[in-house]
């Protein structure tokens, strides 16, 4: 009879460690597809996002009260004297920025809980590579407006296959736009020879190029004619930093979330953006989530105020102090979401125990 006893015990926790990995494996699954609205995965813009600079921060009360370029450290002061260590930096243009150790453990902590954590910017693939080691670890970067991906550190073939036939291939050396036969290039050629006193930028750069108009009023209208008149049908443009961007139309910031949506089977309302200028709007139409660390534009300004849903940070403007309470939000969402998830299925492992011994007795 022990023996027998034994047995049924046995046979007992078997079903219900049965029951725990079937539960286990049906709540892995849903998470992975569900449209629930629970937070899954984060994309940030970086300039004026995640890194701030002085320029634009020091309009807010917030200064840089200690530097060493040579280091790459530097540490920042509010208002009310509090400070924050930040790491610097390089851009090709516009000098160093600061992104504070706080943001980076900030994004760290989201990551732990189970976010995929992607950065989305216009930068050129040099600038990409040389801040890369200086940023929050990612799962995702992506430059050049969409046009460059990478997915766990490796190149996503896959979305610059789409861009080809507009910009070229992706392997092809950051040289040559004279010569360049796409679209894009041929586009980049016709303004460089018919609007004089226009900037062009096509440095380090394979899916995109950089115009700049100085803010000379002739020379905006110049380029403004010419974006109505001759613009390619597969060519897209944004303003960024006060500049206009050229990509091809099947890249920009929003297409990519949402081909990496896709690729990583997460719904609009799962995903979170962190974002301040206006070439970050389409990429703000494919989340469900807003949090603006500061306004960089008119545009901007405007989709916020239309937005009443959209989180605008009481730090607005005052850097990495901004993206500190955003990615703060964020991360109490995470957690929040993370410990009611795992009460839910506490109570549904320990619901279906009990049925098992009820049906076991």
């Amino acid at each position: 009879q022990s023996q027998k006893n034994s047995i049924k015990m046995m046979l007992s926790l078997s079903r219900t460690v049965v029951v725990f990995l079937c539960l286990a494996s049906s709540h892995a699954l849903s998470g992975s597809t569900s449209s629930t609205g629970q937070l899954r995965a984060v994309f940030s813009d970086i300039d004026g996002t995640l890194v701030h600079y002085a320029k634009d921060f020091e309009k807010y009360g917030v200064k840089i009260v200690e530097q060493n370029e040579q280091a790459g450290t530097a540490v920042v002061e509010d208002e009310n004297g509090e400070r924050r260590n930040c790491r610097l930096l390089p851009s090709l243009t516009m000098g160093p920025a600061c992104i504070s150790e706080r943001t980076i453990e900030l994004v760290s902590q989201l990551r732990q809980t189970g976010i995929l954590f992607g950065v989305v910017t216009a930068a050129r693939k040099s600038t990409m590579l040389t801040r890369w080691p200086l940023l929050p670890e990612c799962d995702i970067h992506v430059c050049e407006t969409g046009s460059r991906v990478w997915v766990g550190g490796k190149l996503d073939l896959e979305f610059s296959s789409r861009l080809t036939k507009t910009c070229g291939p992706i392997d092809r050396d950051i040289v040559g736009e004279d010569t360049r036969d796409e679209p894009l290039w041929q586009f980049y050629r016709q303004l460089r020879d018919e609007v004089p006193g226009l900037t062009l930028d096509s440095k380090s750069y394979y899916g995109m190029f950089r115009a700049s108009t100085r803010e000379d009023t002739a020379v905006e209208a110049a380029l403004q004619g010419r974006i109505e008149s001759t613009l390619p049908s597969d060519i897209a443009w944004a303003m960024n930093l006060g500049k206009y961007d050229f990509y091809p139309k099947a890249a920009g910031k929003g297409n990519v979330v949402s081909y990496l949506q896709d690729k990583f089977q997460i719904s609009k309302e799962e995903t979170a953006c962190l974002f301040d200028d206006d070439n970050d709007l389409c990429m703000a139409e494919q989340c469900g989530t807003h949090w603006l660390p500061g306004l960089t534009s008119r545009s901007v300004e405007f989709e916020a105020a239309s937005h009443p849903s959209w989180h605008v940070a009481t730090k607005a403007g005052q850097g990495v102090f901004a993206i500190e309470e955003c990615l703060e939000a964020l991360l109490y969402r995470a957690k929040l979401e993370h410990q009611q998830e795992e009460k839910q299925l506490q109570q549904e492992i320990m619901k279906n125990i009990k049925v098992v011994k009820e049906r076991t007795a």
